[in-house]
Order: structure tokens, then C-alpha cells, then sequence
């Protein structure tokens, strides 16, 4: 990944969003100027964010000798990335690897090969499953406490569709490689399947890793740049937290 990369601003921009779920609003906007704030953010950003993945996928086409083509799942791809590599590039900090990016350009990732592989792996693992349980934290929260305060429904949508972002890589990671067949899970009785670990395994990973749920979380992004500045007209907040991400996710593109 040769670019430049701010470990720490990402983890700022979504503990942002936590903190704005349990902290106290102090300030206070105009619906009417939010709403046309964000409505030329939204389009600035997704601007940068096609034009970055379109380089991208003309790149790897040149290298491949095939022919160019942006689609949604480039786009999607590219968000997911923003939000699951955070925790590696903190990593490649705290092991002194950062300067050799730095200097030489190399890929300090370790997706693929090296001896830190399990460890990017294991990382990647805990970081997304504590995006999406902090997730569901914060709707428990404003159901028995947020709602009663400001603001905090728009944190939470936010931190909603970073988990739902994430849900993808997280699901695989754990379960997208399981042992468990589908021949071996129609032999087993209701009884044995639901303490058997590898059924469940296979359970999520059909609930999740289909066409169906990929279709729709894909096009969670876009639905989201139309819908997202009309919210703002009846919670204006919701474009500070928007706002504070795609300043973020840009200016790592």
C-alpha cells in the first residue's frame, strides 16, 4: 500500500464518532447550512473517492495487461481498506517499520508473506469485530440512555455503517474458512449442530457471504451520499460526524 498513511488521525476520526455518543454537544448548527455544506462534501469526496479508485484500478490493469473498469466493488473496496488498516499501519509504527515506507516506498502491510502475517491477520480480526461490537454497544446505549440527549443518533448511524463496512472482512476472517462442509452439516441432528462450533461457523458464513447481503451492503455507500444530506436537515449533526470521516478517508486516498 505506497501511500501515505496516518494510523493515528484514523483512529481519531472514529473514536470521534464514540465520543460523540457519550459526550455532551456544545455546539449547534443551522440545518438549512449543514445540509448545503455537506451536500458539496458528499460530492467532493466521492469525486476523490472515484478518481483515487480509478487510478488504482488503471494501474493493476496496465500491470495485467487487461482492460480498465470502475465498478462498485472497487469503490466498496477501497472504504473497507480505509477502516480495517488502521491497527496494521499502528503496528508497522510501534515495530519501526514506518521510516522503510517512508523512504524506500516498501509495502509495510504484511498482508502477504513475511513473519508478521498471522499477526496482521489476528489484528485485522479483533479491530473489525470491536468496530461492530461497538456497533451494537452504542444502539444499547441511546436505547436506554442516548436518546434522551442530543445528537447522539447521529453518531450512531455513523458508527452503524462503519460496522456494516467492516462486516465483510470481519465475517470472512472468522468464519470464511471453516471446515465445516455442507455435505457433513446435513448429517448432523439439530441437537448435535447447535454445539457443534463448525456449523455455526458455516451458518453465519451462508448468512452473510452470499450475493445477496454483498449486493446490498456494496451499495450502502452510495445510498447513504444521497440520503445523508436530507437527514441533515432534521439532524444537522449527523454532517459534523459525516463530515469528520470523509475529511479522513480523503486525505488518506
Amino acid at each position: 500500500m505506497k501511500r501515505a498513511y496516518q494510523p493515528t488521525a484514523k483512529r481519531l476520526r472514529i473514536s470521534f464518532n464514540y465520543y460523540s455518543i457519550f459526550a455532551k454537544r456544545t455546539y449547534h448548527f443551522s440545518s438549512t447550512g449543514m445540509f448545503s455544506f455537506m451536500l458539496i462534501v458528499q460530492i467532493l469526496s466521492w469525486g476523490m473517492i472515484i478518481a483515487a479508485s480509478l487510478r488504482y484500478t488503471l494501474s493493476t490493469s496496465m500491470e495485467a495487461n487487461e482492460v480498465i473498469g470502475l465498478s462498485m466493488d472497487n469503490i466498496w473496496r477501497s472504504t473497507q481498506l480505509f477502516y480495517i488498516s488502521a491497527p496494521l499501519l499502528f503496528y508497522s509504527i510501534i515495530k519501526g517499520d514506518y521510516m522503510r515506507y517512508q523512504m524506500y516506498g516498501e509495502d509495510i502491510s504484511y498482508w502477504v508473506g513475511g513473519d508478521r502475517g498471522v499477526m496482521s491477520t489476528n489484528l485485522v480480526k479483533y479491530w473489525t469485530l470491536f468496530l461492530i461490537l461497538g456497533a451494537i454497544g452504542a444502539w444499547i446505549y441511546y436505547l436506554v440512555e442516548g436518546r434522551k440527549h442530543t445528537g447522539v443518533l447521529s453518531a450512531v448511524l455513523i458508527v452503524s455503517l462503519i460496522a456494516l463496512d467492516v462486516l465483510h472482512p470481519c465475517t470472512y476472517l472468522w468464519v470464511g474458512r471453516t471446515k465445516m462442509t455442507a455435505e457433513r452439516a446435513s448429517k448432523l441432528t439439530w441437537s448435535q449442530a447447535l454445539v457443534t462450533s463448525g456449523w455455526w461457523e458455516l451458518m453465519i458464513g451462508r448468512l452473510i457471504l452470499n450475493e445477496t447481503v454483498t449486493g446490498i451492503m456494496k451499495w450502502l455507500g452510495p445510498a447513504w451520499f444521497v440520503l445523508m444530506p436530507f437527514l441533515t436537515l432534521f439532524m444537522p449533526y449527523i454532517g459534523v460526524n459525516q463530515a469528520f470521516m470523509m475529511i479522513g478517508s480523503t486525505t488518506n486516498r
